[in-house]
């Protein structure tokens, strides 16, 4: 009798430390980030009220929908960055936690307000997630101590998940489990409720309670020793041999460029932007670990500040031609944003104090995505800027041929996404609702003397048409009316289909004609680009049907629907038509 008692004490202490531990770690979290865990609440609470209240997100609650959620969880990380920059200075918590509220107020601002502040969400974000693990160590500490604060940050970050899905997850199958084995009724919201409750505010509690509480930890060998190995094969056989020959790559295009006067393809930005970012993810990967690099680590550490330069010409080159020929965009932005900050990194080198510094090169491009998010000066904010101008421009020489009329319509486009439509010209009569944004562009387009309902296009884009009300067309001189055929261009089975008087016939489309088989003959009908535009361009509101002939035999299509690539000669990649044809042509 008395083990089991002893047994039982025994194991109801160890539930009890359990507890305590935890409920320390929640109040060691609540007591060092104060304003972060406020922060989470407001967040975790709105989003329960707009699961509990879907319609709550409309009328005069519209702009603060999940924006604000999405706004008070970047708050609640701008004030973590905050209070980490002043705990490192021991400012005391009365001082640090009101920048934080402060700061995190700020942030969560624009999130609401995203057209009056020509707000970049995913930039602000970035800024400020980039912003956290950096701001402790601004002008504190050096290389060795921020990668270790970022490996427990990353860890923390990783049980978060981990209580994410095991507590929510756990939840959730109980849940289920009583639906399934009880009959009992589990509502779908209380599933959303109990992932809101964890994502938003218990995982990322746990995972507070997980960062370090000091700043000036190296990554000693007690604690890199089991990642030397595996760190040293990741940079020799997998990223500096990748690199490298990555580089050659981008240096031999440059020479194609430089010997035959070939101007860039579009996509090099891109290609430069992913060859950088991997650049400096390797090195601030592998930084405790510099030293006892072998052969390939050496030569890619040694050398990399001079891989970077010449695909950074290209970069700006390319940009250089893409801005100046259709204005600037958010992403063409990013990309020169990226460019400056990689020379700015690479002019640093040259210093000997900064050199290999991988704070700066995780501090630059935090900084920079925060000053580009917003602004005047942000990556929206100059993009309609230059957007403006350049449709002014175009509108101004009266955008007489069609590339120059594509061009402003894009440009138009661009600008109505953004809120940022031009005023209609002096003297126009046209006037639209201010809460009609469709009526307002389709004012100023046609003020402007443009088509709103011409399809912008490129090269990778696509004509549409699209009917969805009633069609009328002719039906004198066919007896037989094929209705609902779909086809596509990518299809190997043709559709088939049973006229009235027993006879088969197949329809499929072959490149750029519709081919009908009956009969033991295959007729290729073929529809020209022409034919293509001016289907496309009416909209349903002009010439509904398009009449083809070969060999003496004459069909009708009514396209309700239909894709085509805009190249120069465009043709189908799927229709859904009537077809009116005689049954006489197909005996």
């Amino acid at each position: 009798m008395t083990a089991v008692s002893s047994s039982s004490h025994q194991s109801g202490g160890k539930w009890r430390d359990v507890l305590i531990e935890m409920l320390r770690g929640i109040r060691a979290a609540v007591v060092r980030f104060p304003v972060v865990v406020l922060f989470l609440v407001a967040a975790c609470i709105w989003a329960n009220i707009l699961i509990a209240y879907p319609e709550i997100s409309v009328g005069a609650l519209e702009a603060y929908d999940s924006r604000l959620v999405l706004g008070l969880l970047t708050g609640a990380v701008a004030a973590l960055a905050v209070t980490l920059f002043f705990e490192r200075r021991a400012v005391p918590l009365a001082g640090r936690q009101g920048a934080a509220l402060l700061i995190g107020l700020a942030v969560t601002a624009p999130f609401v307000m995203s057209q009056a502040f020509a707000l970049s969400p995913p930039a602000l974000i970035a800024g400020v997630a980039g912003s956290a693990l950096v701001a402790p160590f601004l002008w504190r500490g050096d290389s060795a101590s921020f990668w270790m604060f970022g490996a427990r940050a990353a860890f923390a970050a990783l049980l978060a998940v981990l209580a994410l899905v095991l507590f929510a997850g756990g939840i959730s199958a109980i849940l289920a489990s009583l639906t399934h084995l009880f009959g009992l009724e589990v509502p779908d919201r209380l599933y959303h409720h109990v992932w809101v409750f964890t994502g938003l505010f218990a995982a990322p509690l746990f995972g507070l309670g997980q960062l370090p509480e000091g700043f000036d930890e190296g990554p000693a060998l007690a604690q890199t020793g089991f990642m030397d190995r595996g760190m040293r094969s990741l940079g020799d056989f997998v990223a500096a041999p990748l690199l490298i020959v990555y580089a050659v790559i981008l240096h031999l295009y440059a020479l194609k460029i430089v010997v035959t006067g070939e101007v860039p393809d579009g996509q090099i930005g891109w290609l430069v932007l992913s060859y950088g970012f991997c650049v400096f993810f390797v090195l601030l990967l592998i930084s405790p670990f510099f030293d006892r690099a072998r052969a390939p680590s050496r030569l890619f550490l040694r050398w990399w500040p001079a891989l970077l330069p010449l695909p950074l010409v290209l970069l700006f080159y390319a940009l250089a031609l893409r801005v100046n020929g259709f204005g600037l965009t958010p992403e063409r932005y990013f990309l020169g944003l990226f460019a400056v900050v990689t020379l700015v990194v690479l002019l640093l080198q040259l210093l000997p104090r900064s050199r290999g510094d991988i704070r700066i090169m995780a501090t630059l491009p935090a900084l920079a995505f925060v000053l580009g998010s917003f602004g005047p000066q942000g990556a929206v904010g100059t993009s309609i800027t230059s957007q403006t101008a350049r449709f002014q421009s175009l509108v101004a020489g009266q955008a007489a041929d069609m590339a120059s009329q594509d061009e402003a319509l894009g440009a138009l486009r661009f600008l109505d996404r953004h809120d940022a439509l031009p005023p209609l010209p002096d003297g126009s009569e046209a006037e639209a609702a201010p809460d009609e944004r469709e009526s307002r562009y389709r004012a100023v387009a046609k003020a402007w003397g443009l088509d709103p309902d011409r399809p912008v296009g490129s090269s990778s884009a696509y004509v549409l048409r699209d009917v969805q009300g009633p069609v009328a067309f002719g039906i004198a001189g066919y007896d037989v009316v094929v209705h609902n055929v779909m086809l596509s261009a990518g299809s190997k089975t043709p559709l088939e289909t049973t006229l009235p008087d027993g006879d088969t016939l197949t329809f499929a489309l072959d490149g750029d004609a519709l081919v009908i088989s009956g009969a033991g003959e295959n007729v290729r009908f073929p529809i020209l680009p022409d034919q293509l535009r001016k289907l496309a361009d009416t909209g349903g509101d002009g010439q509904n049907e398009l009449d083809l002939t070969t060999g003496g035999r004459t069909i009708r299509i009514v396209p309700t629907h239909f894709y085509a690539d805009n190249a120069d000669d465009p043709r189908l990649q799927s229709m859904q038509t009537t077809i009116l044809l005689n049954s006489a042509d197909w005996r």
